[in-house]
């Protein structure tokens, strides 16, 4: 597959490795916003999350930063968990709550507003 011009721009800036990095970084500073994207299409368990992550959004993320994040939302009531057993087995489902949606809703609107002040053309549109 042909990369578009800006892929090929960059490659041209930045070595490889330093591609990835900065693709690495830029990806794992939206992570939050990953996760409860997921959760609002539906309750996730943790593996699933991570699962999805990567396969959505081209991130492997560490299973230890995807359950220290979920902790941390279910402290901030972002989300809650409930227990579920499948052959045997228990895990963790996490679902959305309501506070979890604004924060979501918040995080759409900012990336709207950071995307039509590095894009002129768009506000020119409106």
């Amino acid at each position: 597959m042909e990369a578009d011009p800006r892929e090929r721009m960059a490659r041209r800036i930045l070595p490889k490795t330093e591609l990835r990095k900065f693709r690495s970084e830029k990806t794992r500073n939206l992570l939050d916003y990953f996760v409860l994207r997921l959760l609002k299409d539906q309750p996730m368990h943790g593996y699933g999350i991570i699962s999805a992550v990567r396969d959505r959004y081209g991130y492997c993320a560490a299973s230890s930063v995807i359950y220290q994040l979920l902790s941390t939302f279910e402290e901030k009531e972002y989300v809650k968990s409930r227990l579920e057993v499948r052959d045997g087995k228990s895990r963790k489902v996490y679902s959305i709550t309501s506070e979890g949606r604004a924060m979501l809703d918040f995080e759409e609107d900012f990336l709207r507003h950071v995307m039509n002040l590095a894009n002129p053309k768009v506000r020119e549109r409106k």
